[in-house]
Formats: structure tokens, C-alpha cells, sequence
């Protein structure tokens, strides 16, 4: 699931995805959300806001949200891009500290939160392949 804006989405990590992230971004889709684990595992060590600031910088507001639309429009193709965004900019700020913080934590945060799961989507399929 993706979480944004107290919103969950569903989402699918396809070639139709990837090829769409592309087509609007220049950039591949599954390196980038490598870019994202590698710099938070990277940056363990920083200040929590200094991280952030990093993951922040690794892809811009319009690239970030054509790659959250590429993989949840594959679930579900009612959801609109302006809707993506809007959810994004209404999380872009700092992390919450409320009860349902995971709910409403900043865009470069959910990216990681993706990357993670998406890295533990095919560590999955790989001992799916080892049992074959």
C-alpha cells in the first residue's frame, strides 16, 4: 500500500508502469526506487531532517508523482494524476508526530516506504524461483 495524505492505495509494480514512467520522465522506474534504498540505508547515520533533505533531492515534486500515478493507476485507473499530486503537496513538509503519523509522513518518505516494499516483493519471488 501507498500511503499518502491519509489515503491508502493499492499499486502494481508492471512493465505497462514502468514503460509509463518513463515515457513522462526519461528515468527507469525500478533504478530509481534502488536510488531511494540505497540513499536510506546510506544515510542512517544523518539527522532525521537531513535525510529528508536528502531524499528530497534525489527527484523532483512532477517526476515523484508521475511515479506514484505510474504504479497505482495499474491498480486502480480511476485515480487521477491531479489527485496524486494534490496528496503529495498537502504531505510535502515536515514528518507528523501525530498517532496516524504513517498515514501523512512527507512524499520522499512514502518513496523509501515503496522502495522497501517493492525490494521485498522480489526478494519474495526470487525464493519463489529458488523452489521452482
Amino acid at each position: 500500500m501507498i500511503k499518502l495524505c491519509y489515503k491508502a492505495y493499492e499499486y502494481k509494480i508492471t512493465l505497462a508502469a514502468c514503460k509509463f514512467f518513463h515515457e513522462k520522465t526519461g528515468m527507469d522506474l525500478q533504478h530509481t526506487l534502488m536510488m531511494f534504498l540505497d540513499s536510506c540505508r546510506k544515510s542512517q547515520k544523518m539527522e532525521y531532517m537531513e535525510r529528508l533533505g536528502l531524499f528530497h533531492g534525489l527527484m523532483s515534486f512532477k517526476n515523484a508523482s508521475y511515479l506514484f500515478y505510474s504504479v497505482i493507476k495499474e491498480a486502480d485507473s480511476s485515480i487521477p494524476l491531479c489527485e496524486i499530486e494534490d496528496a503529495m503537496f498537502r504531505v510535502s513538509w515536515v514528518p507528523s508526530i501525530a498517532d496516524d503519523a504513517e498515514l501523512c509522513q512527507p512524499w520522499p518518505l512514502v518513496l523509501v516506504d515503496l522502495a522497501t516494499q517493492v525490494s521485498e516483493y522480489y526478494s519474495q519471488m526470487d525464493k519463489k524461483k529458488a523452489v521452482i
